[in-house]
């Protein structure tokens, strides 16, 4: 009954309708094709977002590493013609947090391992003081965080490294093959150092990048978004959508609230095209969240949530499609 209390308070606060009533609008890109890195066009995925007083600042994998633009006014499309590349090597897939203790900007996100102790890829830390320097960025600190292991074996693959705090501890979310997602901690006065041997925290049938947030207006719980793929159907090819699980405590159990392509969090059932160049894919997304700290403070009511997706080159269903960064934005 506890449970199903909260998933109905949770289902409430983040005004998710059922699949048959849109509760997204998806129009033109926030940027696209027509965005450039020194001149030549470039293709951006994963995107990260994060406001700093009256301006949001966007971040994103490309060309190896890790580019960066801004904007004060998300309703202009496309935000920005060109990207600048951060000085932080081949580390992508970023999260990007301002945090408290420190009195800095910190991105998290991956490099490849050259050791041979991390599966391919490494967690990794750069810091800054100024979030509209994109040359004061540090090189990448890799995190020492233990690899999962299968059966008393490391997991082949890890992707996509998530932090968030509490008042005592930070909890490092990663996802693996499988249909894992696995979590990690240390004392808060350790970070980023110490730490603990990562456990499972859910498995399902999602596949990529949970974002992990703690939900305010009194409720105390947590949410988690996590990129997972739609089956295919004679009517519907396979596409990338959001599911949604809820938990009291970053340890978890954590519970799912809208986990199925025919009632996402984010998806082709929910969401209203006006744009019929995009793909239907959802892939990596964020909430727009008006807090930026380390906690990950996250209205009940987000105004948005950006992803990257796919975009088609004409509304011919066999015409070319490219990455391309896209903003839900939350229907009335």
């Amino acid at each position: 009954m506890r449970w199903s209390l909260l998933s109905a308070t949770i289902w409430f606060c983040l005004g998710v309708l059922h699949a048959a009533e849109p509760n997204w609008l998806l129009g033109k890109p926030l940027i696209d094709a027509e965005a450039t890195l020194d001149g030549k066009p470039v293709r951006l995925v994963d995107p990260a977002i994060v406001r700093d007083r009256d301006t949001w600042h966007v971040f994103a994998s490309a060309n190896g590493g890790t580019v960066w633009f801004s904007m004060k006014d998300l309703a202009v499309r496309p935000a920005v013609r060109a990207v600048v590349k951060l000085p932080v090597g081949r580390c992508f897939v970023p999260q990007v947090f301002w945090f408290r203790p420190k009195s800095q900007w910190h991105l998290i996100g991956m490099i490849p391992d050259t050791t041979g102790r991390f599966p391919q890829m490494a967690p990794c830390l750069c810091t800054n003081a100024n979030l509209n320097d994109p040359n004061g960025w540090s090189k990448p600190e890799v995190l020492d965080v233990p690899p999962p292991r299968d059966d008393a074996k490391p997991v082949k693959q890890w992707i996509d490294f998530w932090v968030i705090c509490d008042e005592r501890k930070a909890h490092l979310f990663v996802t693996s093959d499988g249909g894992r997602l696995w979590r990690s901690e240390t004392a808060l006065e350790k970070y980023p150092h110490g730490w603990s041997e990562p456990v499972v925290a859910l498995q399902g049938d999602f596949i990529y990048a949970s974002h992990t947030y703690r939900l305010e207006g009194g409720l105390g719980q947590y949410l988690t978004t996590i990129t997972a793929r739609g089956a295919e159907s004679p009517t519907h090819p396979p596409h990338h959508y959001q599911q949604s699980y809820v938990a009291e405590r970053l340890e978890g159990p954590w519970k799912p609230v809208n986990a199925m392509a025919a009632n996402p969090f984010a998806g082709k059932a929910n969401i209203r095209f006006t744009d019929p160049l995009w793909s239907g894919d959802i892939s990596h997304g964020e909430p727009l969240r008006q807090g930026n700290d380390e906690r990950m403070l996250l209205e009940a009511n987000p105004a948005g949530f950006i992803f990257h997706g796919a975009r088609r080159s004409s509304t011919d269903a066999a015409a070319k499609e490219s990455p391309c960064v896209g903003l839900l934005e939350r229907l009335p």
